[in-house]
């Protein structure tokens, strides 16, 4: 329960005791309220709210308003948009985000931002449940990849990439038992279809030069570690256009997809340039740009005959 002045108490005492209520709780405070817990008039908090106002600083202000017929202030950032904490609109993004990532989270990591969402949810007053543990937003997958033993993999490559640097990265290809090695330079991770991908380059032996763009999957990386040296180049591919991760040169196909899935393939963007051309039987001929031959293919056999390459 809120500290309660008396009638005798002396002015700075009601302004220092506004002051910390104001700026410690971003809740709204109603006049009447603050006029009983300060012993003071109505008129006498909002002098008092003047006074706070002109020593907050530039980067915040008391923001006036009513509640049906009840008055109330709350402190508001000028900078609102590039600070956590005034609004709750970034806190409901969070706890979409959280979703979005929780396929490829490891249980033990999910739980600790479901913990730390929940701290943020009460310490900014939300009560309204659309920001703490139990969101909306779940996805169910056929099979996913335990990212947990691979945690030390990805601190060490988003190191890297923040500070470009040169890594020895031992790599087991798709079949292969056996780890190879190869010189690299990490741009960015990215996730597709509940797997992690780090894009880069790879680099020839005493080179710091750029060689050519190479995608590892993360949890296939046997060790990585740092070279010491530093690339002074971007590494990090320009945002994809075409269908799938860039393993080769682009190249155009065309799908038929049968009527009964061609709302699906019709509700969804492949690639930026694809062409959709409608058919009489209800069917339809999708046109895409690819960068991965495997993927669409294997894509394409996902339809069970829907679907056929042209």
């Amino acid at each position: 329960m809120p500290y309660s002045l008396t009638e005798d108490a002396l002015p700075r005492d009601r302004l220092l005791t506004l002051y910390q209520r104001l700026t410690l709780d971003v809740r709204p405070h109603f006049q009447s309220d603050l006029a009983n817990d300060l012993g003071c008039s109505p008129q006498t908090v909002a002098r008092l709210i003047d006074t706070v106002e002109r020593h907050l600083g530039k980067d915040a202000e008391i923001e006036r308003g009513l509640e049906g017929r009840r008055r109330f202030y709350r402190v508001r950032s000028r900078t609102e948009a590039k600070a956590l904490g005034y609004s709750f609109e970034e806190l409901r993004w969070l706890a979409i985000g959280r979703d979005l990532a929780a396929p490829i989270l490891p249980p033990g990591v999910a739980e600790r931002i479901d913990c730390t969402l929940a701290a943020l949810a009460l310490h900014l007053g939300e009560t309204d449940g659309a920001a703490v543990p139990g969101a909306p937003i779940s996805f169910h997958a056929k099979g996913y990849i335990d990212y947990a033993p691979h945690l030390p993999t990805i601190a060490t490559l988003r190191q890297a990439i923040a500070k470009r640097q040169v890594c020895h990265v031992f790599y087991k290809p798709a079949g292969e038992q056996v780890a190879r090695p190869y010189r690299y330079a990490p741009g960015r991770i990215l996730t597709m279809s509940g797997t992690l991908y780090v894009q880069g380059y790879r680099m020839a032996d005493g080179s710091l030069l750029k060689e050519r763009p190479t995608t590892f999957s993360v949890h296939r990386i046997a060790e990585v570690a740092s070279t010491g040296e530093y690339f002074r180049f971007d590494a990090s591919e320009q945002e994809a256009h075409a269908f799938g991760l860039p393993w080769h040169e682009a190249k155009r196909f065309r799908i038929h997809v049968a009527r009964d899935a061609a709302d699906y393939v019709r509700d969804r963007i492949w690639s930026e340039d694809q062409t959709i051309e409608d058919q009489d039987d209800g069917s339809i001929i999708l046109s895409v740009t690819t960068t991965s031959e495997k993927e669409l293919n294997a894509w394409v056999w996902g339809f069970g005959g829907l679907a056929q390459v042209l």
